[in-house]
């Protein structure tokens, strides 16, 4: 995990390990706090939320070593998933609170995003955006979409990474979906394109449109969310939802594994 100097002790001690990446286990009051801390450094930062879909991901990716080493970079790392809690909770972990990609930009754009801002979003069509710029008419967005398997493509990474350094932002959304987005976000951190903060948030910006909907709250204390949301795109999150289901034994396995080794 990036260290700097606005990394607090109380950031750094509510770090663990779970075998594949880190996370924090930090309240979402703290996480604002933080986010903002970040956003005025000199250095650029990168959140990730991991959940079900990136765990199983980091396991059995062909570029899961890559992967982790772009997880372990971020500067925070939150529990984005109800079922990755309970399957932390079943090995010995405990995390105080589950903090969502969509969630979280939410509560940033209601909460702590300024007109003194200067916010780049990264993805997602311009339909959406003019309904993000119409709701937050006093925001300072810039927003990018790249072509397509961008990512597979160095001179599409360059483009993004020169739009980028010319908006200057201290705030990067990061809608390319994973692990695209985490991706880019070790690339445009490596290459000081922006100084700040850059947040991987997915189809973070169609819940900020209300284009999407999250489940009711007693859905998601039930940790049936994914359900709600499978219902509104079967043929779109079905194929991803089974894939995540059958990696759920190898990610309790890493889990437990871990957690003996911490008691060691």
């Amino acid at each position: 995990m990036k260290k700097s100097s606005i990394l607090s002790g109380n950031i750094q001690d509510s770090e663990f390990d779970i075998g594949c990446c880190v996370l924090n286990d930090i309240s979402l009051e703290s996480v604002k706090k933080v986010i903002k801390d970040f956003s005025a450094d000199d250095i650029p930062h990168y959140v990730v939320t991991p959940n079900i879909d990136h765990l199983q991901r980091l396991l059995i990716s062909p570029e899961r070593d890559r992967l982790e080493k772009v997880y372990r970079g971020a500067s925070l790392s939150l529990c984005d998933s109800r079922i990755l809690e309970a399957l932390l909770n079943i090995n010995g972990y405990r995390i105080s609170e589950v903090i969502t990609g969509s969630g979280l930009t939410q509560v940033l754009f209601d909460q702590v995003l300024t007109h003194e801002d200067r916010i780049f979003i990264l993805g997602g069509e311009e339909r959406v955006m003019e309904i993000i710029r119409e709701r937050y008419p006093k925001l300072d967005i810039y927003h990018y979409n790249p072509g397509m398997g961008f990512i597979k493509n160095q001179e599409e990474i360059q483009k993004v990474v020169e739009v980028v350094r010319g908006v200057k932002p201290n705030y990067v959304f990061l809608a390319v979906g994973s692990p695209q987005q985490e991706y880019m976000a070790d690339i445009l951190s490596a290459k000081k394109a922006y100084k700040g903060v850059a947040l991987c948030v997915g189809a973070s910006m169609l819940f900020l449109a209300g284009m999407e909907q999250r489940a009711p709250e007693w859905l998601q204390r039930l940790r049936l969310e994914w359900l709600y949301r499978m219902s509104q795109s079967p043929v779109r999150l079905g194929k991803r939802y089974w894939k995540n289901a059958i990696s759920l034994p190898s990610i309790h396995k890493m889990l437990a594994s871990h957690s003996a080794l911490r008691r060691l």
